[in-house]
């Protein structure tokens, strides 16, 4: 019953390493049920049934267990496995490898393809409960459970969290499993679970800084993911225009801390006509696959309006959400919802990113040609608008040192140049663009993005154009809060009728009524993004404030204060002279940081080396430790039985199977002798016999058949020595058992 005990818990730790495929909270009674009612049903029917015998019933009991939980609905009577049932369990296990493998992890807590961890589980346990009861092989029942822990590894590779303490867990209770089968007394188990326990948890903890512990390979780089999924209707930039005639139009509220702009969609793909997005939506259990930088976490619990879909609003870059039907372009962070509809609730966690003037001085422009490139015409000729906007660009950025110093002279030189009119015509084309930088300019935020994002490619930068809102205002909640509702509305729809109602103002009024915020046609805005090297998109706004007097002006409409003093930072350092430069002409040369990468490198090679130095020098001392410790008994007695334990230990090593605690001293003398020889007939017969008079005799032992004890002992050794090789020998000392005795 221990082994089959040992087994379970091995299985379930095996099971639980799926926890970065499945959430923790559905993951557990899955694993629970699958890994521990088998072994009970084995350990039941164990001496009743052949094995041939034992398979039906643990399948059938394996089918009720999934139809009474998972296919409630397909089951007779909610838990008995009717055909549906089993057609849709067997449908389940053979397809969830298939649709994990395109859906970011975790799955969803209520996804039926946990029903293939249910099955391998089961089949685990329930193999390594009968090997356990029908086998005498020490490791063999840990062998059923290797599968489960291989395939969690190999599915979760992108889930959170690493898979190193699952396996060094995995490996310590293998070690028990071995332990209880080896047949020791319980005290010496009870003494090594300890010291097994010390060695998972320095596994654990050291394995994930280890050089080679990086993340392995991701089979999914093997699947074709699904195709993405359609967005059909009009592209998002085309209905800014629209949005902008009818800016009382309620979109969605949002309760929310943050004041930060909200992305609708990310338009990545310029044919020469039009801006559209080259996102690919995949399913997701609540993860958004995140990106490097350093990130405020913010929440957000989104209503949705009369806002046409099938694009849903977020802060920045999601990294949670949970709600009805929501795919995620991974890339991107899009989200989109398949049940969007009007009264749709959502909820968002996102990480606001935060760039630093320091990062973004020196940063170059990223290796992106998809994000570079400028079409050609319909016909297929170079338009000669592209010349046109290269000459525009250079102009504009001209005296700019740097990648991060042309964007943002770019943004400026666009908030000079025109006037942001809400009721200027739309399009985005090239025709559309150099009609608004060199005739009308007068533009709405459409224009101006696609300005930037034309301009930006014209010269080299990665850019594109997103389109979104800004926070909205507070929810009415008195006569000052519905003023400023309107005022705000009035605003953003008309230029030259009301001053849009930002900063403090609104902020204390999103504070007062708890944080919901009303967005409105009227709060749209696009704006535009460079992607440089190591750091990701960044965000720059080139659309220019609207003013009572309908003027444009080098204020950024909707930019955060963040981006606003960063901007502001790079342009002054465009400003300044170059640097002093030597006699020589060169300029001189600031002594560069060297990164400290060496104390790093010094630490995971000492980790490792220090762990593997302790455990050989524990192998190599603790054995002479305790024979020396035996040999020295506090009575005659005392080194007897040492001697005996001694020798019963180097028989065990040599692969003879003898268990002192199972057998009786002359049974263990026995099976020696028939694998050593007829030379090992006395020294054994001997030593089983002092043993046996040191332990129920009537009559004391004396130090001199202590002494003899102890040579047949050293005689019996050499016999082991002759039958086993050089490297048996080595892979015993080695070996964890040899630290138990």
């Amino acid at each position: 019953m221990a082994s089959v005990v040992a087994v379970a818990l091995l299985v379930t730790g095996a099971g639980l390493a799926f926890d970065g495929v499945f959430p923790m909270d559905a993951l557990l009674p899955v694993v629970a049920v699958a890994a521990w009612v088998p072994s009970v049903l084995s350990l039941l029917v164990s001496g009743r049934l052949p094995l041939w015998g034992v398979v039906p019933v643990q399948a059938l009991a394996w089918l009720t267990a999934v139809s009474a939980t998972v296919f409630r609905d397909e089951a007779w009577l909610g838990f008995l496995p009717g055909p549906a049932a089993v057609r849709a369990a067997l449908t389940g296990v053979r397809e969830a490898g298939g649709r994990l493998l395109t859906t970011i992890l975790p799955a969803a807590p209520d996804s039926t393809a946990i029903v293939l961890v249910s099955f391998l589980v089961w089949a685990a346990a329930a193999a390594g409960a009968e090997l356990a009861l029908r086998s005498r092989a020490v490791l063999l029942p840990a062998v059923a459970a290797l599968p489960v822990l291989a395939v969690a590894v190999v599915l979760g590779v992108a889930g959170a969290g690493s898979g190193m303490p699952y396996g060094a867990g995995f490996a310590g209770l293998a070690l028990l499993l071995a332990l209880v089968r080896s047949g020791r007394p319980a005290g010496t188990i009870a003494a090594g679970v300890p010291l097994l326990a010390g060695l998972v948890l320095v596994a654990a903890v050291a394995g994930p800084v280890l050089p080679m512990a990086g993340r392995p390979y991701d089979v999914r780089e093997l699947v074709d993911q699904p195709p993405p999924r359609p967005i059909n209707g009009v592209s998002a930039l085309d209905q800014v225009s629209a949005w902008l005639q009818n800016p009382q139009r309620e979109l969605f509220t949002v309760s929310t801390s943050s004041e930060a702009n909200l992305r609708l969609a990310v338009l990545d793909t310029f044919d020469g006509v039009s801006w559209t997005s080259n996102a690919g939506f995949v399913p997701t259990g609540g993860r958004v696959p995140g990106r490097p930088g350093a990130r405020d976490s913010v929440v957000q619990r989104f209503t949705v309006q009369r806002l046409p879909g099938p694009w849903l609003p977020a802060a920045d870059r999601p990294l949670l959400v949970a709600g009805p039907g929501i795919v995620v372009d991974p890339a991107t962070g899009m989200l989109a919802g398949t049940q969007a509809r009007e009264g749709m609730t959502y909820q968002v966690t996102s990480g606001i990113r935060r760039f630093t003037t320091e990062e973004l001085r020196g940063a170059t422009a990223a290796d992106d040609p998809a994000a570079r490139a400028l079409p050609d015409g319909p016909d297929g000729r170079t338009p000669p608008q592209r010349a046109r906007l290269g000459r525009i660009a250079r102009r504009a950025t001209e005296g700019a040192r740097s990648p991060a110093q042309q964007a943002a002279k770019l943004a400026a030189y666009l908030r000079k140049l025109a006037v942001n009119d809400v009721n200027a015509p739309p399009g985005h084309g090239y025709r559309s663009i150099e009609f608004f930088l060199t005739e009308s300019k007068r533009g709405t935020t459409e224009q101006f993005a696609a300005s930037f994002a034309l301009l930006a490619r014209s010269i080299g930068l990665p850019s594109r154009i997103v389109v979104g809102f800004r926070p909205g205002t507070a929810q009415e909640s008195s006569g000052a809060g519905r003023d400023a509702g309107q005022a705000q509305g009035t605003g953003a729809g008309r230029a030259g009728t009301g001053e849009q109602l930002t900063g403090t103002g609104a902020g204390a009024l999103a504070r007062e009524s708890g944080g919901v915020r009303q967005v409105r046609a009227g709060d749209v805005l696009a704006w535009a993004e460079v992607e440089f090297k190591g750091i990701g998109w960044v965000p720059f706004y080139p659309t220019p404030s609207r003013t009572r007097a309908g003027e444009g002006g080098d204020v950024a409409e909707g930019a955060p204060k963040q981006a606003k003093e960063i901007e502001q930072a790079i342009n002054d350092d465009s400003s300044r002279p170059e640097p002093d430069k030597t006699p020589t002409g060169r300029a001189s040369r600031q002594p560069r940081p060297v990164p400290d990468g060496t104390s790093w490198t010094l630490v995971w090679a000492v980790i490792p080396a220090v762990l593997l130095a302790s455990y050989l020098l524990a192998a190599g001392i603790v054995p002479f430790v305790r024979r020396t410790r035996r040999r020295r008994g506090a009575s005659a007695a005392a080194r007897v039985m040492g001697a005996w334990r001694e020798t019963v230990s180097r028989v065990r090593a040599a692969g003879i199977p003898v268990a002192s605690g199972a057998l009786t001293a002359g049974e263990v003398a026995h099976l020696a002798e028939e694998a050593l020889g007829p030379g090992a007939r006395e020294p054994l017969t001997t030593l089983a016999d002092l043993a046996n008079l040191a332990t129920f005799g009537g009559a004391p032992v004396d130090d001199a058949d202590a002494e003899l004890a102890w040579r047949h002992h050293a005689t019996v050794d050499r016999l082991v020595r002759r039958r086993s090789g050089v490297a048996r020998r080595l892979v015993t000392r080695l070996s964890p058992l040899s630290l138990l005795g």
